[in-house]
């Protein structure tokens, strides 16, 4: 979806044992009550909602507006999400040692094809400021520049 201005993305952090990180962080970045956004999954291989990457949507009788991209990551015990309303994201945080991997696993979650599908051109991925013992990637697949919130 193209828009005026630069892509929005929101990054949250949070504790791996959170169960709601994914939904707050949704519902803060649109305005809206945690009741509102509904989470489920979707294999792009199998269609199967019991595994795949998160997808997220408005509450409401079907059919229901998406509530944009968003992507998860967690290790040990830490958590994060990245979510846009624009484009496509993906995350990974992982130990601090490991930031190719990082950078590889946020551009296949991005992608939504896993690690070895080739990069679409506009793509880009930053390194982010992660606790110390931990080091996190950010893929967004974008023609357009982007800005970067942390929560």
């Amino acid at each position: 979806m193209e828009n005026e201005g630069p892509v929005r993305v929101e990054v949250t952090w949070g504790s791996a044992d959170d169960e709601q990180l994914l939904r707050r962080a949704v519902a803060t970045a649109l305005g809206i009550g945690l009741e509102d956004v509904v989470e489920s999954r979707i294999c792009p291989d199998c269609g199967s909602s019991s595994h795949g990457r998160p997808v997220v949507r408005r509450a409401g009788p079907p059919p229901t507006e998406s509530a944009g991209h968003v992507s998860l990551s967690r290790h040990e015990d830490v958590a994060v999400v990245a979510w846009s309303a624009q484009a496509p994201v993906g995350i990974d945080v992982d130990g601090a040692g490991r930031r190719a991997w990082v950078r590889r696993e946020a551009r296949g979650k991005c992608v939504g094809a896993g690690i070895t599908a080739p990069d679409p051109a506009h793509l880009t991925t930053r390194l982010l400021m992660a606790p110390s013992v931990y080091v996190a990637a950010l893929a967004v697949d974008s023609t357009q520049e982007w800005e970067l919130v942390v929560r």
